[in-house]
């Protein structure tokens, strides 16, 4: 038995007050408290009072018990007479409200002396485990305790009682299950701890904002690292009170205020309460964030959000987010808030959680011309990752107008770069950055997804530009990561062969086709552009193109097939179509079929002699047959001068060329053979010139004239056959080029043309290499070349075919500069 209760409680019973009901109930209170031993209980088991009744216990009863002033008085005691409850309470024998209103009274007054270390931590045990059953019982004593409890938690004017009230309810569990109201009429209703109407009217007067504002200020009080009120109240939070939240701006700004009280300075979390969700799925104090200027706290609060919300209430709070970045002149990357929370806020999402106008605000913060290195390095790293990486060169989705966005080139280049009237200035500044500069990227990727609507997006001037400026991206390429290369070089190049469709625009042509030079990972698209612009059956051929494939031819025998690839094609399908072009044609073409011939014979002794060791040549030898034989069936015999087609008789007897097996094409050789020499052999001397024919002249040279030219072009077409290399005859030429190429002006017989080719032969011949004795021959030539190409339509087809020779490797390391050099001066 309690010492309390024996000396305090049992000496003051008065069974003579007391109904036999009464009596036989506190009989049980006196076996329940051990005092069997007592004269009051001594006395009422010999009562006759008690005889054949029931026990009942009254209200009258319960004071007898509970209802104290005179112990209460002393704190101590007090104490320890409510410890000395619990038996008591364990068998439903609870206070009447007289008591409990005492008893509450009484835990005011003793609350300060229950915290010091004169009460022992039993007896505070023993204390707060009659506190949960007063609680959690279905007597009056539930509500005023649990009041009581709530009450002084509130209240932080005395901080140290509500922490300490705090941990022990918390350690026991008094206030997470349910407590009790006696109705008027007496009936017992059951409420659970949840922040509802039911709680707003019991423990603050049916008043939400005395609740709320309440709330607001405890949340961000406690001690740190320390479990507090808000992990007391968590159990509590209820949609009713998402609900309430919802309903005023006000107070939900006011509990921003609190929960960043709570983050900054507590140090802990309040996820819960800041992500509180009504019954219908809404989050009002994350959707709150949208129609206010930020703060580094309202970042803080929306990196804590739920990331379960639905999108379409982040859409405006990720504008807001932007707006704070902005602010300020973008002063807001250099704070903590953005250090520890914005980066997280894009890092942690995908681009599809992201709002479309992210775009604009990376290109004003990172433009080349305008960025601050620090953010820019920042700013591109995140939009890369988000934006670039593992795109596969698509466009990613966004959020737009609170939908899923598929973004476009054309809606970008329309709605946000906005370039329709400035395409060259706003393309100024990338221009200058290589494709290493993320931006670049994203603009390769805009105009690659855009690139059928580029012709209605930008005029033709425009279209140049944007050309440009891709060309500069694709020559970029050499100098970043393989990575970025071959990302970005295939969707730059199957932009620019999008844009150049127009027919004769050769020099573009050949520009696009070199970017396969660059890396392989474009060869193959590159090949079949300028395969399809070289060989293009819907458009008429022209003398130039005829000569770009022979031009071509030498590109794709000295890197064994590799370069120029679609000179296969050509070679296996176009025959009858040229002799159909020159058959057609009413001028004589006899000279330019005699050099094309004389090439084409020309690779095919060399695949000839070669093709033992090589089955690349030995397959470009057959090709060759199969054009020879489909062209020189088709060509009508008086197209072939006389030389010419004793050349091709000769050669087609010889053993190099191993015509065996090609009747077909020995036939139409013959054919040519036999109308040009018929059995009755002519006298009359040739009209064209021997090819072994010397010409020579006086070396002065007062003019440029018609012998002179065909004297020098004459030494170059034939300077290997005769040994001889005449650099006497050449210098005049090199010294009155810009009088020559005034002279060509007015030759009509493709003078300029001849003379192009045979000086580019020249530049291949490693007889004429630097370091040879007859350098200074091949030097003479290559100035030649230089000054006569440069700058003409087709300077850029030969800049391409010398290129590709000097990295075939079939050369020295000195013919190798040589040509390179000529290469630099062709593009200077």
């Amino acid at each position: 038995m309690s010492a309390i209760f024996k000396e305090k409680i049992v000496p003051k019973l008065k069974l003579e007050s007391l109904a036999p009901t009464e009596v036989k109930a506190m009989l049980q209170v006196l076996e329940i408290m051990d005092a069997t031993d007592t004269d009051v209980y001594r006395n009422a088991v010999n009562s006759s009072k008690h005889e054949g009744v029931t026990d009942e216990f009254t209200e009258n009863t319960a004071q007898h018990l509970y209802f104290h002033p005179k112990v209460f008085a002393n704190e101590q005691e007090g104490l320890e007479l409510v410890g000395s409850w619990y038996p008591l309470l364990q068998k439903g024998l609870f206070p009447d409200e007289k008591s409990t209103n005492k008893l509450v009274e009484f835990l005011n007054f003793s609350l300060s002396y229950l915290q010091t270390d004169a009460v022992s931590e039993d007896l505070k045990t023993q204390i707060f485990q009659v506190l949960k059953m007063l609680v959690q019982s279905e007597s009056e004593a539930s509500l005023p305790i649990a009041r009581f409890l709530i009450d002084r938690i509130f209240d932080i004017r005395d901080v140290l009682s509500s922490d300490f009230l705090i941990q022990f309810c918390i350690r026991y569990q008094i206030l997470n299950e349910t407590y009790s109201v006696v109705q008027s009429d007496k009936t017992i209703t059951k409420f659970p701890f949840k922040i509802n109407n039911d709680f707003v009217q019991y423990f603050f007067e049916n008043d939400w904002r005395k609740f709320i504002t309440q709330f607001h200020r405890i949340l961000p009080v406690g001690r740190v690292y320390v479990t507090g009120a808000y992990d007391l109240m968590l159990p509590w939070f209820t949609t009713d009170l998402a609900a309430y939240y919802y309903n005023s701006l006000e107070v939900i700004y006011e509990a921003h205020k609190a929960i960043k009280e709570r983050l900054i300075f507590g140090d802990v979390k309040s996820l819960e309460v800041l992500n509180l969700k009504t019954a219908e799925g809404f989050y009002p104090l994350i959707a709150a964030l949208g129609p206010k200027v930020w703060d580094a706290g309202d970042t803080l609060l929306f990196n804590n959000r739920d990331k379960n919300i639905p999108q379409e209430q982040l859409d405006v709070c990720y504008l807001r987010f932007i707006d704070w970045l902005t602010a300020d002149g973008g002063s807001n990357f250099y704070t903590e808030a953005f250090k520890d929370y914005g980066k997280l806020i894009f890092t942690e999402n995908t681009a599809e959680a992201l709002p479309l106008q992210c775009i604009p605000f990376w290109f004003n913060t990172c433009h080349p011309e305008t960025g601050i290195k620090n953010q820019t390095e920042t700013y591109n790293t995140i939009f890369s990752d988000l934006l670039i990486e593992e795109r596969q060169g698509k466009l990613p989705i966004m959020r737009f107008d609170h939908k899923d966005f598929q973004m476009t080139g054309e809606f970008l280049i329309k709605n946000v770069f906005q370039t329709k009237d400035n395409l060259k200035g706003f393309l100024h500044g990338f221009t200058k950055e290589s494709i290493k500069n993320p931006l670049n990227q994203f603009l390769v990727r805009t105009f690659y997804d855009a690139r059928e609507e580029l012709f209605n997006l930008y005029n033709a001037e425009q279209q140049e530009i944007l050309q440009l400026y891709l060309l500069e991206m694709a020559y970029s390429t050499r100098d970043v990561r393989d990575d970025i290369r071959k990302q970005n070089l295939p969707l730059i190049t199957k932009t620019l062969i999008t844009l150049c469709l127009e027919p004769g625009n050769y020099s573009r042509v050949n520009e696009i086709g070199a970017l396969k030079s660059i890396d392989a990972c474009v060869s193959k698209i590159c090949n079949t552009f300028a395969g399809g612009h070289y060989i293009n059956e819907a458009r008429p051929l022209e003398l130039n193109i005829i000569q770009a494939w022979f031009n071509y031819l030498g590109d794709f025998y000295y890197s064994s097939r590799q370069e120029a690839v679609w000179v296969s094609n050509l070679l296996t399908t176009q025959g009858v179509r040229t002799a159909t072009y020159f058959n057609d044609r009413e001028d004589d073409t006899s000279y330019f079929l005699d050099k094309a011939i004389n090439r084409i014979i020309t690779f095919h002794k060399k695949c000839k002699i070669k093709a033992s060791e090589n089955v690349a040549l030995a397959e470009i030898s057959t090709e060759i047959e199969v054009y020879l034989t489909d062209f020189l069936g088709a060509l009508k015999k008086d197209k072939l001068n006389v030389n010419t087609t004793k050349y091709l008789s000769d050669y087609s007897q010889s053993t190099i060329a191993d015509f065996n097996d090609q009747t077909e094409l020995v036939t139409a050789i013959k054919a040519f053979y036999n109308f040009h020499f018929t059995e009755e052999t002519t006298t009359e001397t040739p009209t064209a010139v021997n090819n072994s024919q010397t010409i020579t002249i006086e070396m002065e040279v007062t003019e440029i004239n018609q012998k002179y030219v065909d004297a020098v072009l004459n030494n170059l077409e034939h300077y290997s056959e005769n040994g001889s290399y005449d650099t006497e005859l050449l210098q005049p030429l090199d010294e009155k080029i810009e009088e020559f190429k005034t002279w060509l002006l007015d030759d009509e017989t493709g003078m300029q043309v001849r003379m192009g080719q045979a000086l580019y032969m020249t530049l291949l011949d490693t007889n004429l290499a630097p370091g040879t004795a007859q350098e200074t021959y091949g030097n003479l030539c290559r100035s030649l070349f230089i000054h006569l190409v440069k700058g003409t339509q087709m300077a850029p087809s030969y800049g391409m075919g010398l290129q590709a020779m000097a990295k075939s490797g079939a050369y020295s390391e000195d013919l190798t500069t040589a040509l390179l050099q000529v290469v630099d001066d062709l593009n200077a």
